[in-house]
């Protein structure tokens, strides 16, 4: 029994804050500019051009504008969570770091785990995608010299021949990679502008064409059900947005940055879908829409023929971009998990000069470029929307266990002290240590201590939570979770019976959310901390609980060779975990554990602070 428990305690060990905020290894050089280019670069990929048009003309119609809609407030719900994490914790490896911070290791390991898979296929399918843009530039070219003079296969599973080209261009975007986070954020600045500058291109000009009556006799031709349905297929498009958190350990002021650039990439990237999908079905009626390159084509049908070349080029800009941000993600995520022991410490290895991962961007930059020369990793794209989905999932858990949690810290914000932040990091990449002091050698106020404050959405109850208490907290968004998942496969399998009036497929989605409303009663009913952040998620826990709903709908929606796909890479994972970072993670071997109250942080320009044991005061 005693072994049990301490199996369990093991799995659910928690990462310490000062762990949290201690000095970086990585170089602390990326603004909110950055950051933004970062994420709208990720985003903004090659879907614009192609999946607009084809969710306008197969699925919802015009109506294709408000599926846009419902999908930016779904991808808002789970933003708005990455961003309260991302003010909290400054560290790399995004959803993994925050879920060892609030849920325990093993859920972070799961989580880190197929993060790495998620971003590696990415990168491997951007580089295809991006080959095949390069090979329509050369006019079908490069592709027949690579199936008449080099190879061909019938192969289930592989591609019809090997593309160098994509397996070059994966290569190329882990050596832009490992040149350093300035210059690889130079280089996705650039291709993000003129991807952001076609879309300009394609939103003025296609208005100048628009005709209303394209939008005629029926702006829903699809009805409600084609809306909705396109909803789930849009919201993928708004993936991407969390790239941002796995460059948090090389922002300059990450408790700004992250929070902000989360929420303007959102808004910037359903500002260009939505502008976008707008102008696509105003300019031509919405089914005379081209299957091939949808977006370069409505040109062409408008009489503007060498347009379509500006739209090519924005599309391989855009693809180009996410390539980039996708070789940037991954590498931090195996290096955070390395350096927390729970993946092989060689990962964790940081070039000296560069201050980048180098050893993770040269393997999983390899192993993406193994799978575009090689494998049709189409039918791999689907473990993107799992890893995806539940990363987000998790953190809107996390951020609901955050406020029932015992002895969080508050972070404070100062905005009239941010020029004097970047000022004195400045000093501290001139002058040698020891002179970036002020001149009366004054302190500056903390800004991550333990204190006492009103939490403008505290519940009624005024007690400061517990041990027992989180343990309650914990049991009750677990239970949530659990019912809100088996409501939503009952909605998705039963959805004829539903549909019909069946008796007891009525029942039983009423029993499931007859469950969801107890556990969020019983969670309401916790006492919260009163910590307060620079960015707080509003309405918990209705705000993540609804996040959950939503991820957890589309995850249920998967096919099944997905989640067969899912479970050989989590069979893995799980051979990995338990044969090394279970015994060799740090928290296995730390000496002594210390909560989170415990410490105190003092302020120095770059986050490279010094952590000191705080000893709260005796009351006899």
């Amino acid at each position: 029994m005693n072994s049990c428990s301490k199996v369990r305690d093991n799995l659910t060990r928690i990462k310490p804050t000062e762990d949290w905020l201690s000095e970086s290894r990585l170089k602390r050089c990326l603004t909110t500019l950055d950051l933004t280019f970062l994420g709208v670069g990720c985003v903004l990929g090659a879907g614009l051009y192609v999946v607009t048009g084809e969710l306008a003309r197969d699925i919802a119609g015009p109506a294709v504008i408000i599926s846009f809609f419902i999908a930016a407030v779904a991808a808002a719900l789970s933003g708005i969570c990455y961003a309260e994490f991302g003010c909290r914790i400054p560290k790399a490896g995004s959803a993994y770091m925050y879920s060892y911070a609030t849920v325990g290791e093993f859920w972070a390991f799961v989580v880190g785990w197929n993060m790495i898979l998620e971003y590696v296929i990415a990168a491997a399918s951007l580089a295809r995608a991006c080959s095949e843009y390069i090979n329509s530039f050369a006019q079908g070219y490069i592709f027949k010299f690579f199936m008449n003079d080099i190879a061909t296969w019938n192969v289930s599973g592989l591609g019809s021949f090997p593309d160098f080209l994509a397996f070059t261009l994966a290569l190329a975007a882990s050596f832009i990679v490992s040149l350093g986070a300035q210059k690889s954020s130079l280089a996705n600045k650039i291709v993000t502008f003129v991807n952001l500058a076609v879309i300009l291109f394609i939103i003025v000009i296609g208005f100048y064409f628009a005709d209303g009556e394209n939008w005629k006799p029926k702006f829903a031709p699809y009805g409600f059900r084609g809306t909705l349905a396109a909803g789930a297929s849009c919201f993928f498009a708004f993936v991407g947005f969390d790239v941002i958190g796995s460059a948090g350990e090389e922002a300059i002021n990450p408790k700004h940055s992250l929070p902000f650039s989360t929420i303007l990439t959102l808004v910037i990237s359903f500002l260009a879908y939505f502008g976008v999908a707008t102008v696509l079905t105003l300019m031509i009626p919405y089914q005379k829409l081209s299957h091939f390159a949808p977006l370069a084509e409505v040109f062409v049908q408008r009489g503007l023929s060498g347009a379509k070349y500006v739209v090519a080029i924005g599309g391989l800009c855009a693809t180009m971009s996410s390539l980039v941000a996708n070789s940037f993600a991954g590498p931090r995520i195996a290096y955070s998990m390395a350096s927390d022991g729970l993946l092989f410490n060689w990962f964790a290895h940081v070039h000296e000069k560069t201050k980048v991962p180098v050893r993770a961007v040269l393997v999983e930059g390899s192993l993406a470029a193994i799978l575009a020369l090689l494998l049709d990793v189409k039918q791999l794209v689907e473990l993107l929307s799992i890893g995806t989905i539940m990363s987000y999932t998790m953190v809107a858990i996390a951020v609901l266990v955050t406020r029932y949690t015992p002895g969080v810290q508050t972070v404070k914000y100062d905005d009239d002290r941010t020029k004097e932040r970047t000022r004195k990091w400045l000093q501290s990449v001139c002058c040698r240590p020891g002179e970036t002091e002020d001149k009366d050698g004054a302190s500056h106020e903390v800004t991550y201590q333990r204190v006492e404050s009103n939490d403008e959405e505290s519940s009624n109850v005024t007690t400061e939570p517990d041990s027992t208490t989180s343990f309650h907290a914990r049991v009750g968004a677990f239970l949530l979770t659990v019912s809100i998942m088996a409501l939503n496969i009952c909605l998705t399998q039963t959805q004829s019976y539903l549909s019909s009036g069946e008796v007891w497929a009525i029942i039983l989605s009423c029993i499931f959310g007859l469950m969801i409303v107890s556990s969020l009663t019983f969670i309401i009913r916790q006492p919260r901390n009163s910590a307060t952040f620079p960015f707080m998620v509003p309405g918990v826990p209705f705000i993540p609980a609804l996040t959950i709903f939503v991820n957890t709908l589309l995850l249920v929606t998967l096919n099944h060779w997905t989640y067969i796909r899912f479970s050989i890479w989590m069979c893995l994972g799980l051979l990995v975990y338990f044969s090394y970072g279970y015994s060799h993670s740090l928290e296995a071997v730390r000496p002594s554990e210390k909560t989170e109250s415990q410490f105190i942080l003092t302020q120095t320009p770059d986050f490279g602070q010094e952590v000191e044991e705080y000893a709260p005061p005796h009351h006899p």
